[in-house]
C-alpha cells in the first residue's frame, strides 16, 4: 500500500529542507572564504570629482584593518600595495574608456614594480638568514617560514627539503618546477658554489658579512632581481577607485594584495601541480565574485582568479567599452568589443604567466640574468614574448558571466562592460606549458633578436600611453559641458 502525504507536509518538507541546506551552505562558504578569496565589495561611490585616489584608497584600507606594506593576519604575511596611473584624456574625450582602461594597466605596472623591489629585499634577507644556520637546520626553518607565509604544512615541508637539497637546478623535483621557487633554487646553489670558491663551508653556519659581500655582486643581484620578479605573480585587487577633477588629468587608483598561497595558486594553474595548496576547497558562486552595483562595475578593471562552490579555480576578466552614441546598435558594437578585450585579457593572464615559468625553468645555472642596463630591452621583448604565446593559446570555454550598462557620472555617457570567465583546467594547461616551448620559439626568438638589433617592437605593438587619439587630445576645461560638473560638487 503507498503511503499518501497530503500537499502541506511536502511543501513543509521541501521548505525545510532548503532552508537548512540554505544554512549548511552559507556556513560553508563563510568557512573557506579566506582573504585570496573574498569577493570584490560593493563600492558605489569609488569614482569621485573631488576626493583624490590616494584619499580614497587609505579610507579603504581603514575599512579593512590594513595598511599599505606588510600586514600579518593569522599569523602569516599579507602585502598590501597601492598604484596609481593617470588617464590622459577628458570625459568628454570619445577615447575617455579607452584612456581609463590604459591608467589601470599603468597602475598595475606600478605595483608590480613596488612588489619587485619589496621581493628583491625580502629574498636576500631570506638568503642571509637561511645560511646564518646549520645546514641541517635549513629546511626546517624553511618549512616554518612557508607555513607562515600560508602554504600547506605538507607543501611547505616539500618545498622546504628539494630547496635544501644537492640536486642542480636542471634536476630538481617537481615540487620546484614554478618561476618562483625555480628561482630560489638558483640563488640557494649559487650561493654555496661562490661561498665554496671563498674557502667556506656553505653548510655550516656562516657568517652575514660573507654573505652580504655575495649577494651585493652584480651577478648574484641579478639573479636575485629575476627570482623577486617572478614571485610577484598572483598579485590581487580588492578594489579600484578613479578621480575625475573639474580641471586637469584624473587617476585611477588599486588597492592590492599579494599573499604566497595566491602566489602559488597562480603558479599551480599554470603548471597542472596543486602539491602546494589545498585543491577542490569549495568557494562561493561566481555571481558572489561579481559585483552588482553598477557604480563598482565601472570602476573595476582586470583579471581575477576565484574559487567557486564546486572547488573549481576560475579567471574572471572585467572589461568595458564606450558607445560612441546612445543607440542600441552601437551599445551592440561596443559589447562586442568589451568581450574581445576580456578574451584578450585572459590570454594575457595565462601568457605572462606561461613566460615566466618557461624563462625561468630554461635557465641554466651558469646562465647570466638580465642588467640593470639592459630592462627596457627585456620588457619590450618580453611582452612580444607573451603576445606571441597567448595569440598561440588553445583556450577553450570562456563565456559571459555577466553584463552591465551605465552611465559615467564624470560626461553621462553611456559605458557598457562584461564579465567573462575561465574554468582553469590544469591539465590542459599543464600540456600546453610543455608544448609552448617549440610552438612559440620561432617567434620569440625573431623579437628578441629585433629588440637587441635595435629593430623596434614586433607586431606593430602600440606604445605606451595609447593610440594617437588619447595622445593628442585637448587639455581638460571647467566647462560644465564637458562633463566635469560643477567643482565642488562630488559624484
Amino acid at each position: 500500500m503507498k503511503t499518501q502525504i497530503s500537499p502541506r507536509t511536502v511543501r513543509w518538507l521541501m521548505g525545510s529542507t532548503l532552508a537548512a541546506a540554505v544554512m549548511t551552505s552559507g556556513l560553508a562558504q563563510e568557512a573557506k572564504v579566506e582573504m585570496e578569496q573574498r569577493p570584490l565589495p560593493e563600492l558605489p561611490k569609488s569614482i569621485s570629482g573631488t576626493e583624490t585616489v590616494d584619499q580614497r584608497m587609505q579610507a579603504f584600507l581603514k575599512t579593512q584593518q590594513l595598511r599599505q606594506g606588510e600586514n600579518e593576519e593569522g599569523g602569516r604575511s599579507i602585502l598590501v600595495w597601492l598604484g596609481k596611473g593617470t588617464i590622459s584624456v577628458p570625459p568628454s574625450d570619445k577615447n575617455f574608456v579607452l584612456a581609463r582602461n590604459i591608467a589601470f594597466q599603468k597602475a598595475m605596472l606600478d605595483v608590480k614594480q613596488k612588489c619587485a623591489e619589496f621581493m628583491e629585499t625580502r629574498v636576500s634577507s631570506e638568503m642571509m638568514q637561511d645560511m646564518s644556520s646549520p645546514g641541517a637546520e635549513r629546511a626546517a626553518a624553511d618549512a616554518m617560514r612557508l607555513q607562515r607565509e600560508g602554504l600547506a604544512q605538507e607543501g611547505a615541508v616539500q618545498v622546504a627539503k628539494a630547496l635544501n637539497s644537492d640536486v642542480k637546478v636542471r634536476n630538481a623535483p617537481a615540487t620546484l618546477q614554478t618561476a618562483g621557487l625555480y628561482g630560489e633554487k638558483i640563488l640557494e646553489n649559487k650561493m654555496k658554489e661562490e661561498l665554496a670558491k671563498k674557502g667556506i663551508d656553505p653548510n655550516k653556519p656562516v657568517d652575514q658579512q660573507q654573505v652580504k659581500a655575495i649577494l651585493n655582486t652584480s651577478s648574484f643581484k641579478n639573479k636575485t632581481r629575476a627570482t623577486a620578479r617572478a614571485r610577484c605573480t598572483g598579485i590581487k585587487v580588492m578594489a579600484s577607485f578613479e578621480q575625475n577633477p573639474a580641471s586637469g588629468q584624473g587617476q585611477i587608483g588599486v588597492v592590492t594584495v599579494w599573499t604566497r598561497k595566491l602566489h602559488e595558486i597562480a603558479d599551480a594553474v599554470i603548471t597542472g601541480n596543486y602539491t602546494l595548496i589545498p585543491r577542490g576547497e569549495p568557494g562561493i558562486a561566481i555571481t558572489q565574485h561579481i559585483p552588482q552595483d553598477e557604480r563598482t562595475l565601472v570602476s573595476t578593471y582586470g583579471t581575477q582568479m576565484v574559487r567557486n562552490e564546486k572547488g573549481e579555480y576560475v579567471l574572471l576578466a572585467f572589461a568595458q567599452a564606450q558607445p560612441q552614441s546612445k543607440s542600441q546598435q552601437s551599445k551592440d558594437l561596443a559589447y562586442k568589443m568589451a568581450r574581445l578585450q576580456a578574451q584578450g585579457m585572459i590570454r594575457s593572464f595565462l601568457g605572462e604567466a606561461i613566460s615566466s615559468t618557461n624563462d625561468m625553468l630554461q635557465r641554466e645555472e651558469s646562465t647570466e640574468f638580465e642588467d640593470e642596463s639592459n630592462e627596457v630591452k627585456i620588457d619590450s621583448a618580453n611582452s612580444n614574448k607573451v603576445q606571441a604565446i597567448a595569440e598561440k593559446l588553445p583556450i577553450k570555454g570562456m563565456q559571459e558571466a555577466h553584463q552591465w550598462e551605465t552611465l559615467h557620472p564624470a560626461n553621462n555617457g553611456p559605458v557598457v562592460g562584461v564579465v567573462m570567465e575561465w574554468k582553469a583546467a590544469s591539465a590542459q594547461l599543464a600540456g600546453m606549458l610543455r608544448g609552448l616551448n617549440q610552438a612559440s620559439g620561432a617567434k620569440t626568438a625573431e623579437a628578441v633578436n629585433r629588440m637587441n638589433a635595435g629593430g623596434g617592437s614586433v607586431g606593430g605593438a602600440t606604445p605606451a600611453g595609447g593610440g594617437s587619439g588619447a595622445a593628442q587630445s585637448a587639455p581638460r576645461t571647467s566647462n560644465a559641458n564637458s562633463g566635469q560638473g560643477v567643482k565642488s560638487r562630488d559624484f
